[in-house]
């Protein structure tokens, strides 16, 4: 039989330019961009942006900033933007610091609330709810409230081993100052000795990881931690000696209303850091007993099986791996930390947005403080992120 020569099939109609998913992704991109022009206009426009500048950050700033912490800027000589970094080195401190105590304390409370004891897990469970339910404000002003009415006023202060003084103006400790020590040196030489204990501190981790490496090949225990922390204490020691002791011991003295030498935790940033530090902390709990909860029963009995006591069997195989699960919602509470720092008006503790307020109030350009606040905050929550995601990077990394 022989076959019909086949007729070619008519060419498909061109499909409609709205149709098209190019065409319509660059009209929903013009549509966006020309949104956002006409609304950028507006505000440029309705605020009156032709005015928007910082030149008044170089006036004098006129007023002064208290809780200070290595810088001594008396607000007289120093313009409007030297008082500000002022203040966001005031909030940077206290972010720090509530970052580092509320983990620690969020791991604590967190394997507490595991714990087979009735009583320390019903504690555990009771400052959760406490601390977690009630409002941050509420906290940092009664802590504040505390240490201003709880606290001895300074005409009778109590005096710990005549080397520390608690007072309603805080506490004042000991504190480590440069020094001529033997040779004579000056005070910036114990720049020196800090540069040496970094480079002693990279010798001991590298041994470290070098041991650690010979406990994976071996299976046999060479105590890496051990080794690094002796190390580091032994050159420190060393290097503290061979430099004449370019450090000394600075101990407080109380001189009729103030304290003087050493160095003073004023109650407003005590109050503010031990707020966040209670409310975060009770949240990153529940993040760490989440984590822990998450992991397969068998790693518990895994370590059981080979006779790893509680404390070896929490160090070394729980919490190492719980700690891929809680790193990110870990660090949505450091970013917390950062923007909740705000509240320092509350106990009049001269933070960033405190500053900004008073730069304000004296210059009249609120716009343009709100945008240096933004952006600030935006900064340091960035760099939190950074580091925290580099963090996350390593623990998540597989074969590492």
């Amino acid at each position: 039989m022989s076959q019909q020569p086949s007729t070619p099939l008519p060419p498909p109609d061109p499909v409609p330019l709205i149709f098209q998913r190019g065409f319509r992704r660059l009209v929903q991109q013009g549509a966006y961009i020309g949104v956002t022009a006409l609304l950028a206009w507006y505000v440029y426009d309705a605020l009156n942006l032709r005015e928007f500048g910082f030149g008044f950050l170089d006036d004098p700033a006129a007023f002064k900033v208290a809780n200070q912490w290595i810088t001594d800027i008396d607000g007289v000589t120093n313009n409007r933007i030297t008082m500000y970094l002022v203040g966001v080195w005031s909030s940077v401190r206290v972010i720090f610091v509530a970052i580092l105590l509320s983990t620690l304390v969020g791991v604590v409370v967190g394997v507490a609330r595991l714990s087979s004891n009735w009583l320390v897990a019903r504690l555990a469970m009771l400052y959760v709810e406490v601390f977690r339910n009630t409002p941050l404000l509420m906290q940092v002003v009664l802590v504040y409230a505390i240490f201003l009415v709880g606290a001895p006023i300074i005409q009778e202060v109590l005096v710990i081993g005549d080397f520390a003084f608690i007072s309603n103006r805080g506490l004042a400790i000991p504190w480590p100052v440069p020094d001529a020590g033997w040779w004579g040196v000056p005070d910036w030489f114990v720049g020196v000795w800090v540069a040496l204990l970094i480079a002693v501190g990279i010798i001991a981790m590298t041994v470290r990881r070098q041991r650690q490496q010979l406990e994976r090949d071996t299976g046999q225990p060479h105590f890496a931690n051990r080794w690094a922390f002796g190390i580091f204490a032994v050159g420190a020691l060393i290097s503290f000696i061979a430099l004449g002791l370019p450090v000394s011991i600075d101990r407080p003295i109380v001189e009729g209303t103030r304290y003087l030498e050493g160095i003073v935790i004023r109650p407003e940033f005590a109050a503010l850091t031990i707020g966040l530090t209670l409310y975060t902390g009770a949240f990153n709990a529940e993040i760490v007993r989440g984590s822990i909860q998450a992991l397969p029963r068998g790693q518990t009995e895994a370590a059981n099986a080979v006779g790893l006591s509680a404390y070896q069997r929490m160090t070394l195989i729980i919490l190492p791996q719980a700690l891929r699960q809680m790193l990110p919602s870990i660090t949505n509470q450091y970013l917390n930390v950062n923007k909740n720092s705000s509240l320092a008006y509350a106990v009049l503790y001269d933070d960033l947005f405190r500053v900004a307020g008073i730069i304000q109030n004296k210059a009249g350009h609120a716009l343009e403080m709100f945008f240096v606040i933004i952006v600030t905050y935006m900064l340091i929550s960035f760099l939190i992120s950074v580091v925290m995601n580099f963090i996350n990077a390593r623990v998540t990394r597989v074969g590492v």
